[in-house]
Formats: structure tokens, sequence, C-alpha cells
């Protein structure tokens, strides 16, 4: 039976070769989620739909189309192109008369379903033949994709630019209620092959829901760089102009102004893009907000430790929370973003644990060895003073003397990790022999799902405690084999595993349609390379054949290590309810393409269930779905229903009982490791009890930080129920099901408001933050002000952590709503936009350095000046008020 398994799936290959498959099948399938045995009757008839289907932008998308009877029973039909735009629908169906209607409903990606009832009638001894006609109309932020890039495309003409970047937070970001993923595809399709996932060239920050709807359009000709920026889903560009030469003066009057808190996000991915960083740097550095020392010393550390200590194994082979490494931070360096997104160490798969200790710009890696039950204990260090030393000895320059030399620097430094990323990292310690006593007490416990001590994160007084003899003077290079593939032959990997998966579908009689929304493909491209190339265009060939793609929805990038195996798995949602995968995999060393009958994720078991998009996203960040990541999306609505933040503030948390669900909420929260917003500490439940975390909202224009201790309660669901089905209708606020037994809950168990920054920096470096965050005094905002004697507007105006990542992790950046338009400036074209619906917010991710061109020494004569009004000022409130305002 096997033998002859194999020469059925040879016959059904070498018959779609023969054919010539080139795409997916959109000429003659079968459509209809039902069988015809569903409707009984003993006469049947075969009527003949026609069906034409046009599209508002005249888009070329193969429709999905399904077709029930009156009574709402699914109706099985063969779907066939008879021209252009008109599908010729024909079934067999019982006791069909003149009259009888069916319900006709058409659907694609970017525009709204519609449901049409088409009556049938026959003439003569004719079949019976009904007609209707279908004018798709986009969805909202479908149109607002397209037109966008149409304005932008205007400006810019992308058709004879060497290169196109679109820089966007759509995706994530609300508006109107809903994600904005259309927005995505609006985008994709109006710029007609110019932007796609495969080029590496449509970047989207890590936005939260509240942020506003930005997007910053690049051409580059030559060495120069052009954009268009369009704020909150305006249709006029807040700013067209250079992104070259940019000094001081367009800086600080013009581009700051005009493109708002992600300025330098846009300006140094644009000009590292220009520098040819590599995509998956790239999308790493829009997650992360922009480009800078901290972000390429991270990558350089992720070089240096696959070169030097190559991956090792935690768990079982197959297990989820499975890595290869283990990092130890301290969080707000930037540098954990950077491993912490290309080696998949993400805290929610207990792979990272960090806050704030005496550390700065050092992490640790332990990579373990299940067979000794051992490990080697690795600390690296980038050294800013060290590099920024290096710079000017190179190239005469003072790399935060402006904007121009910061842009100078990140350039620099680029091709510094291109080539001799040694030159940015020290390699300072390496332990040997790390038993797991010390890994347990570092991180809390080698086992991912048990937790044995409250992890000491980066505690070097602990680690040189240990008596371990350093051998970082004995370490030996690992050299790898650097790929030579084209990227036509890298498309072509995608193009050749979507017609094996047809083939292969095809054998179990399966027929995958072009654009279908029922088959997902999961993928590793976007994070794995293959031999050391990077193979995003594998996912332009995976579109050409399948229609499939991510603002669909229907091509999911999942999280995964650098080095790990690249895979396409294939999901099929059958009518019955089940779902059918097959995972092709790719072998670098033969080019060849390997089919099995398995699932290389799981988180198709989600997929028959609608899941939200962001809830969807969350996922594939955490690489998989499971009973500890589920709550995660519940717990982030409930922070963002009661907990919402507005003008000037930001999130930023500390994880304490460390759980899969973390990665859901960072990941939605738009906080990180590397802003120094997200902190996680991992205790054991005798420490946290219900206790999973501390959340914070610290509000920049009153300088004042609210904390609140958050408790969460598991659901209880009856045995045998599917768990993800039930989490997906609670996220969407259905609770009637009766295989909820009780709801999930969270609650608040503190909730008070501190002055600035140092109560919150205090828990991020306590060792027990929950009892610290619970003895502080119950107090209001405008408790606070009151105490501190001050004016409703803070005294914080400096930059919090600095765009090279070298400050000590204060606090994170994910602002609320803001309300206001362009602004109007001569450098440029800068205009006033008139806002849209949406609400404008913003999200300043780390500030930046850039300083005035060419500054010298502080200014220490005006810092006297003001400090004489201050005491004068004060004085004259005290002498008018008597103090009054001054008492608790």
């Amino acid at each position: 039976m096997k033998k002859q398994g194999v020469i059925l799936v040879i016959a059904t290959l070498m018959a779609v070769i023969l054919c010539g498959a080139a795409s997916a099948a959109d000429s003659s399938t079968i459509g209809g989620e039902g069988d015809i045995s569903d409707v009984n009757s003993s006469e049947e008839a075969d009527p003949i739909l026609w069906v034409n289907v046009t599209y508002e932008y005249n888009d070329t998308i193969n429709p999905e189309i399904t077709v029930t009877d009156s009574d709402n029973n699914s109706v099985a039909f063969n779907k066939t192109l008879d021209s252009g735009t008109l599908y010729k629908l024909n079934f067999t169906y019982p006791g069909v008369t003149n009259g009888t209607v069916f319900n006709v409903m058409v659907k694609a990606p970017g525009y709204i379903t519609q449901i049409k009832q088409v009556t049938v009638n026959q003439s003569g001894t004719d079949p019976f033949v009904g007609n209707a006609d279908f004018n798709m109309q986009a969805t909202e932020n479908y149109k607002l994709g397209r037109e966008i890039t149409k304005a932008a495309d205007d400006l810019l003409d992308f058709d004879n630019a060497d290169d196109v970047l679109c820089i966007t937070t759509a995706g994530l970001v609300y508006r109107n209620g809903t994600t904005t993923e259309d927005c995505l595809e609006g985008i994709l399709n109006g710029s007609h092959g110019e932007i796609s996932y495969g080029q590496g060239n449509l970047l989207t920050f890590n936005s939260i829901r509240t942020d506003p709807l930005d997007f910053c359009f690049i051409v580059r000709n030559g060495s120069l760089l052009t954009a268009a920026f369009f704020k909150n889903g305006t249709l006029i560009p807040t700013y067209f102009g250079t992104f070259s030469a940019i000094d001081q003066t367009l800086w600080d009057n013009t581009l700051k102004p005009a493109l708002g808190d992600n300025a330098f996000g846009y300006v140094s991915i644009a000009h590292a893009w220009k520098e040819g960083l590599s995509t998956d740097i790239l999308r790493q550095a829009a997650y992360h907000g922009h480009v800078c020392l901290g972000t390429i010393s991270g990558q350089a550390m992720v070089s240096l430790l696959l070169k030097y200590f190559p991956p090792g194994v935690y768990g079982d082979d197959g297990e989820l929370e499975a890595t290869s490494y283990r990092a130890i931070g301290v969080p707000g360096n930037s540098d954990d973003d950077a491993f912490g997104y290309s080696l998949d160490l993400t805290p929610g798969k207990r792979s990272y644990v960090g806050y704030f200790t005496e550390e700065d710009s050092v992490v640790g890696f332990i990579r373990w060895c299940a067979s000794t039950n051992l490990g080697t204990l690795i600390i690296m260090k980038f050294n800013e003073d060290v590099v920024t030393q290096l710079f000017k000895q190179e190239t005469g320059i003072t790399a935060y003397s402006g904007i121009a030399a910061e842009l100078l620097f990140n350039s620099w430094l680029i091709d510094k990790l291109e080539n001799d990323p040694d030159s940015l990292v020290d390699i300072i310690l390496v332990y040997e022999n790390i038993t797991p006593e010390i890994h347990n007490n570092l991180t809390g416990g080698v086992d991912s799902k048990n937790v044995v001590a409250d992890a000491l994160g980066l505690d070097m007084d602990y680690i040189l405690s240990q008596g371990f003899i350093n051998v970082a003077d004995q370490i030996t290079a690992t050299n790898y084999e650097t790929g030579n593939l084209t990227p036509e032959q890298i498309r072509d990997i995608g193009i050749n595993a979507a017609n094996m998966a047809i083939a292969l579908f095809a054998a179990d009689g399966i027929t995958l349609e072009m654009d279908s929304s029922k088959l997902t493909v999961f993928t590793s491209a976007g994070y794995v390379r293959v031999n050391g190339q990077v193979v995003d265009l594998t996912m332009d060939g995976l579109y050409q054949i399948l229609g499939s793609r991510l603002s669909r929805a229907t091509l999911l990038p999942v999280h995964n290590a650098r080095y790990n195996q690249l895979y396409f798995q294939f999901s099929f949602e059958n009518p019955n309810g089940t779902v059918t995968t097959k995972t092709i995999y790719y072998d670098p060393e033969t080019g060849n393409l390997i089919a099995k009958n398995e699932s290389a994720c799981n988180i198709e078991q989600v997929i028959l269930y609608d899941p939200p998009y962001d809830a969807l996203m969350a996922w594939l960040w955490h690489n998989h779905v499971c009973g500890g990541s589920a709550p995660g999306y519940y717990i982030t609505n409930y922070i963002y229903e009661n907990f919402p933040i507005g003008e000037n503030e930001s999130y930023a948390y500390i994880g304490t009982s460390i759980s899969c669900r973390d990665d859901i909420y960072s990941y939605l929260l738009g906080i990180s490791p590397g802003e120094g917003s997200y902190l996680s500490q991992r205790m054991t439940s005798d420490s946290t009890g219900k206790t999973i975390g501390i959340l914070s909202i610290y509000d920049s224009e009153t300088d004042t930080t609210r904390i609140i201790v958050i408790e969460y309660n598991g659901p209880k669901f009856k045995d045998g129920s599917n768990i993800y089905e039930e989490w997906i209708k609670i996220y969407k606020g259905d609770y009637s099901s009766e295989n909820l037994l009780s709801p999930p809950s969270v609650n608040k168990l503190q909730d008070t408001y501190t002055n600035g920054h140092t109560n919150w920096n205090n828990l991020g470096s306590s060792s027990n933050s929950i009892e610290d965050a619970m003895s502080l005094p119950k107090r209001s905002k405008a408790d606070v002000i009151r105490i501190r004697g001050g004016s409703q507007t803070g005294s914080n105006t400096g930059s919090l952590i600095s765009s090279n990542g070298s400050g000590t992790g204060l606090h994170g950046f994910s602002n609320g709503s803001l309300n206001g338009s362009g602004v109007n400036v001569s450098a440029a074209t800068v205009t006033n936009a008139t806002t849209s619906s949406v609400g404008e917010s913003g999200k300043s991710y780390e500030v930046t350095k850039a300083g005035s061109e060419g500054s010298g020494d502080t200014p220490w004569s005006l810092y006297a000046l003001l400090g004489v009004i201050t005491v004068l000022v004060l004085g004259a409130v005290g002498f008018f008020f008597k103090g009054s305002l001054f008492g608790e």
C-alpha cells in the first residue's frame, strides 16, 4: 500500500507538471461548504448560476463564492471562469422549479462581503438559469490604503524610482473599532508590484490600537531619498521632500514637527534601507522603532553568538517552548529587542529574563546541553564610549553632534555589522559547565514550565562569586558557508512549494483556489536564513501562485530563530470543520523540497474559529498556540478597556508570574525589553500568588506614573471542550457557551500614582516588585501633584531613553490619542492636513540623541538662570499662599 501511495502521488505530480500547473485553480473548482446529500428530494436538476464580479478598484482577484438554498443548506458546485469577470456555477440540486431561490455570497480580500438572492428559471427544456451581478465595494481601510498609495505614487513616481519603501503604523492600529490590515492590502495592490512582503519594503511599526494611522513612502534614486508622509489617514502629505540632505535646521524645524514622535524611526530606517541593511533586520528595527547603536550592537551579539557558540538544545525535540539559548538582559538598551527578535528569545517562552540591575549594556546568554545537563554562560557587552571613539577615530565625526552625524554613525555601524561585528561587541566572560542550580538562580528555572526560584537576573556579584574560570580567550569560531541563491531562485522556492502543495492536495481530492481564505500558509520565511541568505522572496512566489499574503491573514510568518529550517505549512479548512495540513521543508544542502503530512507549527488549530487579526499576529510572535498563551488577548483587552491611555501617556509592564501569555500582551501593548518598557522577573508562585504583573502608565505632561498591580483568575471549561474555540468566543465578548463553566477575570490589587519615574525604577530593580508595589501609599494623580507642589505640567523635559539604547531602561513609550494637524513650515513641502475620522495619536520610541548640529559645552549659565527664576517663583508662591499648596 505504501508503494501504491507513492506511485499515486508521483503520478499526480507528473500530471500537474505536464498540464503546466503554474497557479492555483481559478477556472474550474469545486465550491460550497456542503454536499448535495444535505438536501432531500427524489428529482434532481442541474441549475446554472452566472455570477459577474467586478471590483471598485478593478482588482484582479479570484472571488470566493458560496451558495446556499432557501433553508441555508450549503450547495456544492463547480465554478468555471467563463470570461474576464463572469463565473459559471453549475450544480445538481433536487426539486428545482421556476422561481427557486439560492443565496449567493461573494467575498474578496479588501472588499465588503455581499450576499444576493438569485432566482432560477427554465425556458423550455433548457437548464434552470439564474444571473447575478456583484459590484464589490472596498472596505474603508482598503480604500484608505489605495488612495494614500496613489497620492504617494503621484508625488514620487514609483515606476521610475530605483527602489520604493513604505513604513507604516497600519495593521495593529484600530480604525473605527477594527484592525487595519486592509490598509496594507491597499498599499500592496495600489503599488502594482513595487511594494511587497517578499521584497521586504513594506515595514510596520509595532503599534498599539490607539496609535495614529500614519504612512511614509520613500523612493531612492541613486543615493537620494525623497519621502511623502501622510499623517493619521489624511490624503494630503504633511511632508513631501528630502530624506537625504538632512541638516539640523530641517530636522528641528520641519521633519520632527511634521513626522511626529516616530520621526527618527522613519528617517533612520530609510537610511538603513538605502545602506542595504538586510530586510529581516529592517523588520526588527521597525519592531523596535528605529535603527540605533543598541539595535546594531544587539545584532552583532547575534552574529557573535552564532559564530562562537553554535545553537544548543533546550527541552525535548518538538517542544513548543524549546529554544537554543536563554538570554539574561537589562531592559532599555535596545539590544534586547535585536536578539529577542532574531533568535526568538521572548519572555513568554521563558527564553528571556531581565530587569533593572546595576549592569549597563551587558547581556548574558546560556547555551544548554541537554545530554550533559550543563551549560555555557556567555557575557557580552557593547561599550558606547569605545564604539563612538572608534567612529570618530575613523571618520573624524562626533557621533551625536547632530542628526546628520547620527545618521552617518548608523551607516558606519551597519558596515561594521556586515564586515566586522567583533569590533562592536566584547565577549567579556565565558564560563563553562554551568549547573542547573546556577541556571535556576539566574533565570528562575532551566525548565520553561517549572519555576523553582525567583530569578536573580543579570546579578554579576552572584555570577562572579561562583569561582568559574573565564575562558573567553579560548573560544573558536565556526565557519558557515554563505549561500549564493539569486533572487529569482529564492522566489522559485516559494513557487515550487506552492505548486507541490496544489498537487498534494489534489491527490486528496482537494482543489486549492487562488486567493482563497480557506487556505492558510504558515512559514518560517521572514525570520530564518538559508546559508546566511534572507529568503523573504519565497513569500512573493507563494503569492504569485496562491494569492496568499499577510495582509489577508493567509500567509503567516511564524516567529523563528534565524538558524531554523525553512518550511511552508499549508492548512486547508474543510467543509466538515476539520483542517488538512501538509508541510513542505526546504533542504539547503540539496535544494530539494520535502513534503510531510504534519504540522511544523500548531497555529492551524485556531483558524477554524476566526480569531481576531491582532490575536493571530500575537500568536505568530509567540510561534504557537497553547493554553498558556490563550489568556493573553483577554488580558490585553482588559488593559485597553480599563486603563486606556491618552495624550502623552505610555504603557510599561513588569511581568512577575511569567507565562506564554506575556508574549501576547507585550506584543499587543507595544512594549518590549529593548525599549525598557517590558521587564521579566520570573518569580515562583509562592512569591506571586495569582498576581501576574505590574502595569504602569506614565504621563509625560504631569511627570506622574500610575501603578496597577494585576491579578488573573482563569476560566473553567467543560471537559472535552475546545479551549481555543471557547477563548476566541470570549475575545469577541460571547460568554454564552455552555462549555464555559466559569469565566476568567482580571482584578487590580493596587492602583496608585507616584511622582516621576523613581518608584517605577525601584520596582524594576526590586527583588520582589509585588511587595514593594503593594506597599506604595494610595494616591491619586491630583494628590501627587499637590504633594509635589507643582503645576499640572511635569518637570521631565529630557529624553528618557536615548536612541542608541545606552540608557538604563527607564520607561517605554506607547502613546495614546492625540488631536492635531500637520505643521506648516517652509522647508521642502509641508502642508496642514485635515484629520480623518480617526483621532490622531502618537507613539514615541526611544528619543533620539540628535541635538544641535555641532553642539558643544552644556549651557550651564542658562541652567543657572532657570534655577534662580524657579527659586524666586517658589518663594513667591510660598509667600502668597502660606505654603498651603505644599502640605499633604
